[in-house]
């Protein structure tokens, strides 16, 4: 009894292991600092994706984070054809430093004023001077990334 009762501690284990190695490997690379991502954009020629958030309160942007922004298709893009950069608006005031607070907050009025108002959540590509390449407000219930997709296949095409 007590050889079963090990063997499947083992086996449960292993698989907590395997699961804790791929959510390693699929993880994605968010610049923490603006400038930064713009230099990167600028030094290794690629696009910013600017994802709009409330990370602890917004339901939708975590589903279209995980539907979209985590998926394995979309981190295989990511990580070599785009710089990552998270505008949080996030409740938990620990979530985010002062520098971010006030970097988002420039980045909400510079892209959201073209459209009037602040929408959760919204993904917005800028080159590496900050001129706006395409956005996308909002996602859906039925989990369908098809028009995000289309938008970064679209901003991949014409990014020179």
């Amino acid at each position: 009894m007590k050889k079963i009762f090990l063997i499947l501690l083992l086996i449960i284990f292993q698989i907590n292991s395997l699961s804790a190695q791929e959510k390693v490997e699929n993880k994605l690379n968010w610049i923490a600092d603006f400038e930064t991502a713009k230099q990167i954009a600028k030094t290794e020629n690629k696009p910013i994706l600017i994802f709009f958030t409330g990370s602890d309160w917004c339901g939708i942007c975590k589903m279209l984070d995980k539907d979209f922004l985590s998926s394995k298709k979309f981190i295989a893009i990511a990580d070599e054809k785009l710089v990552l950069y998270k505008a949080d608006f996030p409740r938990r005031t620990d979530l985010v430093n002062e520098s971010q607070k006030i970097t988002n907050l420039k980045l909400d009025d510079s892209y959201s004023k073209t459209r009037n108002k602040r929408s959760f959540p919204t993904i917005v590509f800028v080159n590496a001077s900050g001129t706006e390449l395409g956005y996308i407000e909002s996602y859906n219930y039925i989990h369908d990334t098809t028009r995000h997709y289309g938008l970064l296949k679209s901003v991949l095409a014409s990014y020179k």
